[in-house]
Protein backbone atom coordinates (compact mmCIF):
# COMPACT_ATOMS: atom_id res chain seq x y z
CA UNK A 1 0.00 0.00 0.00
CA UNK A 2 1.59 3.28 -1.09
CA UNK A 3 1.90 6.23 1.48
CA UNK A 4 -0.07 8.63 -0.48
CA UNK A 5 -3.63 6.49 -0.15
CA UNK A 6 -3.09 6.75 4.52
CA UNK A 7 -3.70 9.90 4.79
CA UNK A 8 -6.51 10.57 2.48
CA UNK A 9 -8.34 7.25 4.21
CA UNK A 10 -7.25 8.32 7.50
CA UNK A 11 -9.21 10.98 6.68
CA UNK A 12 -12.33 9.62 5.50
CA UNK A 13 -11.97 7.73 8.64
CA UNK A 14 -11.86 11.05 10.72
CA UNK A 15 -15.09 12.64 8.58
CA UNK A 16 -16.87 9.37 9.96
CA UNK A 17 -16.39 10.04 13.43
CA UNK A 18 -17.19 13.59 12.32
CA UNK A 19 -20.16 12.75 11.39
CA UNK A 20 -21.65 10.71 13.94
CA UNK A 21 -20.35 12.92 16.68
CA UNK A 22 -22.84 15.67 14.86
CA UNK A 23 -25.36 13.33 14.16
CA UNK A 24 -25.29 12.63 18.13
CA UNK A 25 -25.58 16.36 19.22
CA UNK A 26 -28.58 16.93 17.37
CA UNK A 27 -30.26 13.68 18.09
CA UNK A 28 -29.73 12.14 15.46
CA UNK A 29 -28.69 8.68 17.28
CA UNK A 30 -28.56 9.53 20.53
CA UNK A 31 -31.13 8.63 23.11
CA UNK A 32 -33.11 11.68 25.10
CA UNK A 33 -32.28 11.32 28.94
CA UNK A 34 -33.86 13.09 31.62
CA UNK A 35 -37.95 13.20 32.79
CA UNK A 36 -40.61 15.08 31.30
CA UNK A 37 -42.05 17.31 33.90
CA UNK A 38 -45.74 17.68 32.94
CA UNK A 39 -49.73 16.85 34.21
CA UNK A 40 -53.26 17.92 33.91
CA UNK A 41 -55.53 21.27 34.46
CA UNK A 42 -59.39 22.01 34.97
CA UNK A 43 -60.83 24.97 36.22
CA UNK A 44 -58.21 27.42 34.34
CA UNK A 45 -60.92 29.89 32.96
CA UNK A 46 -58.76 32.70 32.56
CA UNK A 47 -54.87 34.11 31.76
CA UNK A 48 -52.26 34.68 33.75
CA UNK A 49 -51.47 31.31 35.28
CA UNK A 50 -47.58 30.59 36.00
CA UNK A 51 -46.33 27.43 36.83
CA UNK A 52 -42.85 27.43 38.60
CA UNK A 53 -40.16 24.72 39.35
CA UNK A 54 -36.48 24.71 39.74
CA UNK A 55 -36.37 28.03 39.23
CA UNK A 56 -38.24 27.52 35.54
CA UNK A 57 -40.93 29.10 35.06
CA UNK A 58 -43.90 28.13 32.72
CA UNK A 59 -47.40 30.84 31.44
CA UNK A 60 -49.95 28.44 31.02
CA UNK A 61 -53.24 29.96 28.49
CA UNK A 62 -56.87 30.41 29.34
CA UNK A 63 -58.74 26.96 28.83
CA UNK A 64 -55.67 24.91 28.89
CA UNK A 65 -56.09 21.40 29.83
CA UNK A 66 -52.38 20.03 30.33
CA UNK A 67 -49.16 21.56 31.03
CA UNK A 68 -45.30 20.26 30.17
CA UNK A 69 -41.99 22.00 31.33
CA UNK A 70 -39.67 22.68 28.93
CA UNK A 71 -36.54 20.79 28.93
CA UNK A 72 -35.94 17.49 31.18
CA UNK A 73 -34.94 16.71 34.88
CA UNK A 74 -32.12 14.83 35.48
CA UNK A 75 -33.38 11.16 36.66
CA UNK A 76 -33.34 10.73 40.32
CA UNK A 77 -33.40 14.54 40.13
CA UNK A 78 -36.13 16.19 42.83
CA UNK A 79 -39.24 18.43 41.85
CA UNK A 80 -41.23 20.86 43.13
CA UNK A 81 -44.49 22.46 40.67
CA UNK A 82 -46.29 25.56 42.88
CA UNK A 83 -48.07 28.40 41.74
CA UNK A 84 -45.83 31.41 41.10
CA UNK A 85 -48.89 33.79 40.10
CA UNK A 86 -52.62 33.03 39.90
CA UNK A 87 -54.81 33.61 36.97
CA UNK A 88 -57.31 36.32 37.08
CA UNK A 89 -60.20 36.03 39.49
CA UNK A 90 -59.34 32.36 39.98
CA UNK A 91 -57.21 30.45 42.93
CA UNK A 92 -55.54 27.44 41.74
CA UNK A 93 -54.19 24.46 43.96
CA UNK A 94 -51.22 22.00 42.79
CA UNK A 95 -51.87 18.35 43.80
CA UNK A 96 -48.64 15.48 43.42
CA UNK A 97 -46.66 18.21 43.44
CA UNK A 98 -43.21 16.83 44.81
CA UNK A 99 -41.50 13.82 43.89
CA UNK A 100 -38.36 12.38 42.60
CA UNK A 101 -37.91 11.89 38.63
CA UNK A 102 -37.33 8.00 38.05
CA UNK A 103 -39.13 8.60 34.52
CA UNK A 104 -41.31 10.82 32.91
CA UNK A 105 -43.79 12.89 35.43
CA UNK A 106 -47.68 12.97 34.11
CA UNK A 107 -49.74 12.95 37.11
CA UNK A 108 -49.17 16.32 38.22
CA UNK A 109 -52.64 17.87 38.61
CA UNK A 110 -53.77 21.49 38.97
CA UNK A 111 -56.98 22.49 40.02
CA UNK A 112 -58.10 26.04 39.08
CA UNK A 113 -61.45 27.88 40.83
CA UNK A 114 -62.94 30.74 40.78
CA UNK A 115 -61.77 33.08 43.74
CA UNK A 116 -63.70 34.89 47.03
CA UNK A 117 -63.08 36.79 49.80
CA UNK A 118 -63.15 36.39 53.19
CA UNK A 119 -64.57 38.79 55.85
CA UNK A 120 -67.53 39.88 57.89
CA UNK A 121 -68.48 42.50 61.01
CA UNK A 122 -66.31 43.65 63.54
CA UNK A 123 -68.25 45.68 66.54
CA UNK A 124 -67.14 47.26 69.71
CA UNK A 125 -63.12 47.71 68.33
CA UNK A 126 -62.05 51.00 69.67
CA UNK A 127 -58.08 50.39 70.25
CA UNK A 128 -55.24 49.41 67.46
CA UNK A 129 -53.24 46.16 67.16
CA UNK A 130 -56.16 44.02 66.15
CA UNK A 131 -54.55 41.53 63.75
CA UNK A 132 -56.77 38.60 62.27
CA UNK A 133 -55.25 35.48 60.59
CA UNK A 134 -57.05 33.13 57.87
CA UNK A 135 -54.32 30.47 57.54
CA UNK A 136 -50.72 32.40 56.24
CA UNK A 137 -52.71 35.20 55.42
CA UNK A 138 -53.57 38.08 57.86
CA UNK A 139 -55.29 41.65 57.97
CA UNK A 140 -54.87 44.17 60.41
CA UNK A 141 -57.82 45.66 61.54
CA UNK A 142 -57.58 49.56 62.63
CA UNK A 143 -59.41 51.04 65.36
CA UNK A 144 -63.44 51.64 65.10
CA UNK A 145 -63.62 49.78 62.13
CA UNK A 146 -66.65 48.04 61.55
CA UNK A 147 -65.58 45.50 58.73
CA UNK A 148 -62.75 43.41 57.47
CA UNK A 149 -61.85 41.39 54.42
CA UNK A 150 -58.40 39.59 53.92
CA UNK A 151 -56.27 40.32 51.35
CA UNK A 152 -56.17 36.66 49.56
CA UNK A 153 -58.91 35.48 48.19
CA UNK A 154 -60.11 31.50 48.67
CA UNK A 155 -61.11 29.36 45.94
CA UNK A 156 -64.70 28.09 45.86
CA UNK A 157 -64.93 24.58 47.90
CA UNK A 158 -62.10 25.24 49.76
CA UNK A 159 -61.96 25.59 54.06
CA UNK A 160 -61.35 28.88 55.48
CA UNK A 161 -61.06 29.02 59.55
CA UNK A 162 -60.72 33.12 61.18
CA UNK A 163 -58.77 33.26 64.45
CA UNK A 164 -57.56 36.10 66.45
CA UNK A 165 -53.59 36.37 66.01
CA UNK A 166 -52.91 39.41 68.00
CA UNK A 167 -55.79 40.93 70.49
CA UNK A 168 -55.63 44.74 70.53
CA UNK A 169 -54.08 46.78 73.20
CA UNK A 170 -56.51 46.78 76.30
CA UNK A 171 -59.10 44.54 74.64
CA UNK A 172 -60.11 41.16 74.08
CA UNK A 173 -61.65 40.12 70.52
CA UNK A 174 -63.62 36.66 69.65
CA UNK A 175 -64.54 35.24 66.26
CA UNK A 176 -67.81 33.64 65.86
CA UNK A 177 -69.00 32.15 62.14
CA UNK A 178 -65.56 31.96 61.71
CA UNK A 179 -64.93 28.29 59.55
CA UNK A 180 -66.64 26.92 57.15
CA UNK A 181 -66.38 26.68 53.01
CA UNK A 182 -66.80 28.85 50.75
CA UNK A 183 -69.90 28.68 48.30
CA UNK A 184 -70.50 30.96 45.10
CA UNK A 185 -70.34 34.32 46.49
CA UNK A 186 -68.09 36.34 48.41
CA UNK A 187 -67.98 35.47 52.73
CA UNK A 188 -69.09 38.32 54.89
CA UNK A 189 -70.75 36.32 57.46
CA UNK A 190 -67.74 36.26 60.02
CA UNK A 191 -68.71 38.40 63.22
CA UNK A 192 -65.62 39.59 65.27
CA UNK A 193 -66.82 40.91 68.54
CA UNK A 194 -64.12 43.25 71.21
CA UNK A 195 -64.68 44.05 74.54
Amino acid sequence: MSNAFWPSRRAAALLAVAASVGLAACGGSSSVTGALLSGTISGLTADGLVLTSGGSNLAVAANSTAFTFTGRLTLGGTYAVSVKTQPTGLVCRVANATGTAVGDITNIAVTCAPAHSVGGSVTGLVASGLVLANGSDNVSVPANSTSFVFPAKVGEGSSYGVTVLTQPAGQTCTVANGASFVGQSDVTSVQVSCI
